[in-house]
């Protein structure tokens, strides 16, 4: 049995980490590691990502978290639970609970390990003291220490040559082991092998990979209960409410009968797709959404996106565009290629409401699911493109700020250039090389790439370490638009976590992370133009 990395952290630690879970799945598929391990910081919001990385890569994943002096690791399924339960159940202050913590590793479905043996409340028969093969992994490569001071930097609010300068003087540093080795990179098995064979933990290693089983932690979307007005089923629901809805817009717009037929055609094809993939529920719980809005005399969007090709949409009141009168195609709102033998997808329908009555329909949501079924969503904050560029020119002091401002200008952002970033090269793939293609001639005095492809100039070595941060996240924060609603209690199959501001907590996983293991997104964004339209509106 082959030693495995076990103690990894991502940059789902916030900076503390820097591995993100594909490149370390990855890299152990490469060395031929039979596991690998993840154990950020009071943090589990990276665990989907990294099991999907893991299972594509064909390296057993383990799921743990750590708590500072200890770590835990879920043996099977019901493990996996037991570590949203610790992590739901952590304080603002971002402690544990004793006896919750009792409670649940009594439990006999997690693996502790800790950096001592008075840590007691977690000792029993699945403990283990970490010893010098239970390395610390903070990122993939060794040429990543320098990437990874950096974004210690960023969050510790310095610069390299302050760090630099303090520890010249001998003075206290904060995570100085991080400034003073390059050692927490994951290592080869040629480098691993004397750290093992000096440490003799080798037969621990495959204790902990034998006793955590193979299990999934994926699921099918499972949509919330929607009940229908008189017991009906869903499906002759949302029929009936199609039929109501030809009525009141098309039947007297609509009079050719090949007109009809085309509509016609549209809604059975339209239908069928719906059907197939049992999406009925989702649409209802859209159109309640609508209508407990609309029944209030609130503004609500017409339609955004790719949903104002839906013609039931349209029918059904949930937008406001006919489809087939401005030539807008179904598929590229829903298709049935999007489904696989293993997964369906969910559809994506943006809902805009007034700003000041968003957190009123969320009441309402909670109010009719359950308030513990109900929950806004995490997002990330990442250093992407021109704020990695400038986080990497400050922590190196590189310049002054108004020259900084002038390097970045020509970097844009992520979204006005999503299509041309789709077409480059996975590897090449960088807003800030982008730019360097695109917006050379701006750049030209401070960064260019070479006749060999190499990137060239006064600043290159900043530009490098930008691109090589890009994607990383840097902080955390409560999604726009997302609300989450499940079948089940989410404190029980979903990390929930404390939000920056605000004491109520949301769910800690991202979008497509959330839809992974089965539970529901439903988009709604707050619109503070209209409040600002009602508000125009009852004056005149």
């Amino acid at each position: 049995m082959d030693w495995f990395p076990l103690c990894n952290y991502t940059h789902y630690s916030l900076q503390r980490g820097f591995s993100k879970p594909r490149q370390l799945s990855k890299k152990c598929s490469e060395n031929f590691y039979p596991a690998c391990g993840i154990a950020d910081y009071k943090s589990i919001s990276g665990a989907v990502s990294f099991y999907q990385a893991c299972l594509e890569n064909n390296v057993k994943p383990i799921i743990g978290c750590s708590f500072g002096s200890f770590s835990l690791f879920a043996k099977n399924k019901d493990g996996w639970l037991n570590l949203i339960e610790l992590v739901s159940s952590l304080g603002i202050d971002g402690n544990l609970d004793t006896n919750t913590l009792l409670t649940i590793t009594g439990l006999g479905n997690l693996i502790s390990v800790a950096t001592s043996e008075s840590t007691s409340p977690i000792k029993g028969e699945d403990f283990y003291l970490k010893s010098e093969a239970f390395m610390d992994i903070y990122y993939t490569d060794k040429e990543d220490a320098d990437l990874h001071r950096i974004t210690l930097c960023s969050s510790m609010k310095t610069t390299l040559p302050k760090i630099s300068k303090a520890m010249r003087k001998g003075e206290e540093v904060e995570n100085h082991s991080f400034f003073e080795s390059n050692d927490y990179y994951l290592k080869n098995k040629t480098e691993i092998g004397e750290v093992i064979i000096n440490d003799n933990k080798l037969n621990l290693f495959k204790e902990i990979y034998d006793k955590c089983k193979n299990y999934n932690i994926l699921s099918q979307p499972i949509l919330p209960n929607f009940t229908t007005p008189n017991g009906e089923s869903q499906r002759d629901y949302l029929k009936g409410l199609a039929r109501l809805g030809w009525t009141e817009f098309l039947a007297n717009k609509i009079t050719d009968e090949e007109e009809k037929k085309v509509y016609g055609d549209r809604f059975r094809q339209e239908f069928e797709v719906i059907d197939e993939a049992n999406l009925f529920g989702y649409f209802l719980i859209v159109r309640d959404i609508i209508v407990y809005a609309q029944e209030r005399g609130w503004m609500v969007g017409p339609g955004r996106g790719s949903a104002a090709g839906c013609l039931i949409s349209y029918l059904i009141g949930i937008t406001q565009i006919d489809p087939i009168e401005y030539d807008l195609l179904f598929e590229r709102f829903y298709n049935a290629g999007r489904n696989t033998e293993d997964h369906v997808s969910l559809p994506d329908i943006d809902m805009d409401v007034p700003g000041g009555k968003r957190d009123e329909i969320i009441m309402y949501l909670k109010e009719k699911y359950g308030s513990n079924n109900v929950s806004q969503m995490i997002t990330f904050g990442r250093l992407q493109g021109r704020s990695a560029l400038k986080e990497v020119l400050r922590v190196n002091n590189a310049c002054g700020f108004s020259e900084m401002n002038e390097i970045t200008k020509s970097i844009p952002d992520e979204a006005s250039i999503s299509d041309q970033l789709a077409e480059m090269d996975e590897e090449d793939r960088s807003i800030i090389r982008w730019a360097l293609i695109n917006n050379s001639e701006e750049l030209r005095d401070y960064c260019f790439i070479n006749d060999n492809n190499q990137l060239d100039g006064d600043y290159a070595e900043y530009f490098q370490q930008a691109i090589n941060i890009e994607g990383t996240f840097k902080t955390q924060g409560k999604h726009a638009a997302g609300v989450v609603i499940s079948a089940e209690e989410l404190y029980k199959v979903c990390p929930m976590v404390n939000p920056k501001s605000g004491t109520e907590k949301i769910a800690g996983l991202e979008m497509a992370d959330l839809e992974a293991l089965g539970h529901v997104k439903f988009d709604v964004l707050g619109i503070n133009l209209l409040d600002k339209l009602m508000m125009i509106k009852e004056l005149v």
